[in-house]
């Protein structure tokens, strides 16, 4: 909400082609959405990974202490060495240009992701599957998609899954 001042509210957004978890080029796409009110505190995020052919994934990059993080969920990420296990503290990826959001504008962003996707997940209805972990971070490109003012505040339409360009 904007309060009786109004605000403006932001879509940032950035695509990507790299390789998934499973060594396969996709296309990905990264969002979030800041609203800086006239009178107050800007809130921004989560930023959003989205990646082609993987609809039910969507991995949440969030404000914590320790930076913009995905922290892993036991039983569905886990580290690429060792056993791998993750527990809901484990941070599996991590937006390094900025400590928080708000912060975050249009240019060079840089993300590492740490995990990769449990493979065998028996109560998965569709495999989990976002970029490859690796040591060098990912940059993304980020534009500004959308500055729209707003007396009451609104919330801006979040980009779709990019389309899956594989064969059926």
């Amino acid at each position: 909400m904007c309060g009786a001042a109004g605000c403006t509210n932001y879509l940032y957004q950035a695509d990507l082609s790299g390789k998934d978890a499973y060594g396969k080029e996709r296309q990905f796409v990264l969002y979030w959405t800041k609203t800086d009110p006239i009178i107050g505190e800007p809130k921004a995020g989560p930023a959003v990974l989205l990646t082609e052919c993987s609809p039910t994934t969507r991995i949440d990059f969030s404000d914590k202490p320790e930076g913009v993080v995905f922290r892993g969920m036991p039983g569905y990420d886990r580290l690429p060495e060792g056993d791998g296990a993750v527990d809901q503290n484990t941070v599996c990826g991590r937006i390094i240009t900025y400590s928080t959001l708000v912060d975050a504008q249009a240019g060079q962003l840089s993300l590492q992701m740490i995990c990769m996707p449990v493979q065998d997940n028996e109560f998965a209805l569709q495999p989990r599957n976002y970029l490859a972990a690796r040591p060098e971070p990912y940059v993304f490109p980020v534009m500004e998609k959308i500055k729209k003012w707003s007396l009451t505040g609104e919330t801006l339409a979040a980009p779709a899954v990019p389309d899956c360009r594989e064969a059926r």
